[in-house]
C-alpha cells in the first residue's frame, strides 16, 4: 500500500501505473503501436492482392491517391506566411525593445515547462483535447456566474500588474542609444 503525500502525487502514480500497463505489459508505445497497425494493414492488402488471381476474386477496391500539385502550393504557400509571421513575432519578443512583453512570455513559457513537468505528453495531449471539448459546453452552461467571477479575476490581476509595473518594472531603463560600440 502506498501512501500520498498530495493530490498531485496521487496522479503522478496513477498515471505511471497506466502507463506502465499499456506500455511496459503490451511492450508497445504509441509510435510501436501504430507502426505494427499499419505493417498488418500492408500485409492484410498484399496478401488479398496476391490471392485475387488465385480465388478469382476481384482485387481490393484502393482508389489512386494522388494529391494535386495545385493544393500543395496552396498548402505550402499558407504556411510560409504563417511561419515568417511566427517568426517575426518570436524576433520582436527576443530581441525587440519591449521588455514586458518578453517578461510575459517568459513567465508563460516557465508556467507551461513547470505544469508540462507532472505529466506525460500524450497525458497532455488528452487533458487538451478533454479541456477544449467540455469547457465551451460548461460556459455556455454557466456563462453569467463565470463571467462574474471572471471579471473579479481579471481586476484583482490588473491590481497586481500595476504594483509590479509601477515598483519594477518602470525602475528598469532601457538605453535609447542604439549605436553599437566598435573598439
Amino acid at each position: 500500500m502506498q501512501t500520498y503525500i498530495c493530490c498531485s502525487c496521487r496522479c503522478i502514480a496513477v498515471e505511471e501505473m497506466v502507463r506502465r500497463e499499456y506500455s511496459d505489459v503490451a511492450g508497445y508505445n504509441l509510435l510501436s503501436f501504430v507502426a505494427n497497425v499499419l505493417w498488418l494493414l500492408v500485409v492484410i492488402l498484399f496478401c488479398w492482392d496476391k490471392s485475387s488471381s488465385l480465388l478469382n476474386r476481384p482485387l481490393p477496391l484502393l482508389p489512386a491517391l494522388e494529391i494535386p500539385e495545385e493544393s500543395v502550393l496552396r498548402a505550402a504557400d499558407a504556411a510560409r506566411v504563417w511561419i515568417n509571421h511566427a517568426l517575426v513575432v518570436a524576433r520582436d519578443i527576443a530581441v525587440g525593445q519591449n521588455l514586458k512583453l518578453f517578461l510575459q512570455v517568459a513567465l508563460g513559457l516557465l508556467v507551461i515547462c513547470y505544469i508540462g513537468g507532472f505529466f506525460y505528453f500524450l497525458t497532455l495531449v488528452y487533458m487538451g483535447i478533454l479541456l477544449s471539448l467540455s469547457v465551451p459546453l460548461l460556459y455556455e452552461k454557466y456563462q453569467d456566474q463565470v463571467d462574474e467571477k471572471l471579471i473579479v479575476a481579471c481586476k484583482i490581476i490588473q491590481t497586481q500588474y500595476r504594483k509590479i509595473d509601477d515598483n519594477v518594472l518602470s525602475t528598469i531603463t532601457i538605453p535609447l542609444n542604439k549605436d553599437k560600440k566598435t573598439q
